[in-house]
């Protein structure tokens, strides 16, 4: 009997022995994740993972890949070279629905702190009481944005029925400023930072209105970047999840050096107590927002 239960114990060590070396050969053949990303300064959270080793101590192996444009990280992924990306949600939205049978899904977000903003061209040097007669690119009529610069303007005395308004998206904002199609945009707070690295001036800024309509929908509105997934092990998303996460919980100030050595912005704009954009899982609430894409593993 006793050597029935020394036999016995020794297969199980055996077994045991056996598990770990399999674990461990499945840890040490992980294949590299390869990431692609456009470069934005809004992508805090996966520079910060990147170069404080938070991806390597959740057993991670990345690789970042940068691209010129959205377009070409959205064609990355759906050619296989990568095998996640952080894309726009409209960007976002029209690659999935285009290829809905390659299994792309929303992991998660990156999100920013909203705000209304106005945003004057380089070279106009005026305060806010100047921009009487000026042409300015709202997202509409009835946005949000715009009802609550008008109530901040007009309590600092300037007549808002001389501003010429026009209505266009928040994507094209920025390229019809530098294109000098437009005077000044009032936008989310989070096109600050790259208006300013083109040499654009900050004219107002108002961080207590928060989104909730049509023009800024409370789901979508501080969402900079969706991760999007393709051909990953629920495992290894639930990692990186977890990673991005942790990454946002760091001091900002490791944010904005991870910023600058990534993106090449001047340090002394980062530093000027701009916020830095942070990681969210996806929750219930966005999730039934989002229906079929989104991934539904974590």
């Amino acid at each position: 009997m006793k050597r029935l239960i020394i036999a016995l114990a020794a297969a199980f060590t055996v077994l045991a022995v056996i598990a770990v070396i399999a674990d461990t050969r499945e840890y040490s053949s992980q294949e590299t994740i390869r990431v692609a990303h456009t470069g934005s300064p809004h992508l805090a959270p996966l520079f910060t993972a990147y170069e404080n080793g938070i991806f390597e101590e959740a057993g991670l192996k990345i690789s970042l890949k940068q691209f010129g444009s959205s377009t070409d990280a959205g064609f990355a992924l759906l050619s296989g070279k990568v095998e996640a990306v952080f894309l726009e949600p409209s960007t976002s939205f029209r690659l999935i629905n285009e290829n809905d049978d390659l299994s792309i899904r929303i992991a998660g977000s990156v999100n920013f702190d909203f705000g209304s903003t106005l945003i004057v061209r380089e070279g106009l040097n005026i305060r806010l009481n100047d921009v009487e007669g000026l042409t300015i690119a709202a997202g509409s009529r009835f946005c949000m944005l715009l009802s609550q610069f008008k109530h901040d303007a007009q309590r600092h005395g300037v007549d808002t029925d001389t501003i010429n308004f026009v209505y266009m998206d928040f994507d094209s904002m920025l390229p019809a400023l530098e294109a000098g199609k437009v005077d000044g945009i009032l936008s989310r707070a989070s096109y600050a930072l790259p208006a300013q690295e083109h040499g654009h001036t900050i004219l107002y800024q108002n961080w207590d209105v928060l989104p909730g309509d049509a023009c800024c929908p409370e789901y979508l509105a501080q969402v900079e970047f969706f991760l999007l997934v393709k051909d990953i092990s629920p495992r290894s998303v639930k990692l990186l999840d977890s990673a991005l996460v942790k990454a946002s919980e760091l001091p900002p100030e490791l944010s904005r050096d991870a910023i600058a050595k990534f993106t090449q912005y001047p340090p002394e704009l980062l530093a000027q107590n701009i916020p830095v954009a942070f990681y969210l899982r996806l929750s219930q609430e966005l999730k039934q927002e989002l229906g079929g894409l989104a991934w539904t593993e974590n």
